[in-house]
């Protein structure tokens, strides 16, 4: 599963449950109303540190072989995801950061389970408000970091059986 394709589900999931817009931070189009959420992938793969390598015998694609190896690699990678809620009201963003914190981090946990992905951290729901001429505008968020599970396979073809005839002593 890719980072983009769980990002989805969340973005997806998050709109479902807040009943909320939920669009990307570095939208250039107009915001929506107050309040909502926005999201924005800061870190887009950093290893785990780990690979695994399973091997296994797969029937061959070429009728003079019977069988070939399937090599499968295994990481782990993680990647981070910020989210942000803006509201009119201070406590209204802080509050909707935190429903959001709860949504990503509890209540999608099985649904996040069964696509192979985990919340791996989540940090602290912090103010994140900027000035805009003359008003604030109020935002809160919180950054979290996702473990995926991501698979290559390669096939490699063997050599079953050969022939040496001649040689030294021959």
């Amino acid at each position: 599963m890719s980072a983009e394709t769980v990002t989805k589900m969340i973005v997806k999931r998050l709109h479902e449950i807040l009943n909320l817009p939920v669009v990307p931070t570095d939208n250039v189009g107009k915001k929506p109303d107050y309040p909502y959420v926005s999201y924005k992938m800061i870190v887009a793969r950093s290893e785990s540190g780990g690979e695994i390598m399973e091997s296994e015998l797969v029937p061959s694609a070429d009728p003079l072989f019977e069988f070939d190896i399937k090599e499968t690699a295994i990481t782990q990678p993680t990647f981070t995801l910020s989210f942000m809620a803006y509201a009119a009201a201070a406590f209204d963003a802080s509050g909707l950061a935190q429903m959001a914190l709860d949504t990503v981090n509890h209540s999608l946990y099985y649904e996040l389970q069964d696509i192979n992905a985990v919340v791996a951290d989540i940090g602290v729901v912090g103010d994140r408000s900027i000035p805009i001429v003359d008003h604030y505008e109020y935002r809160y968020g919180f950054d979290t970091i996702i473990r995926i599970t991501t698979e290559a396979s390669r096939i490699v073809e063997t050599m079953e059986e050969i022939n040496i005839t001649g040689g030294i002593n021959e």
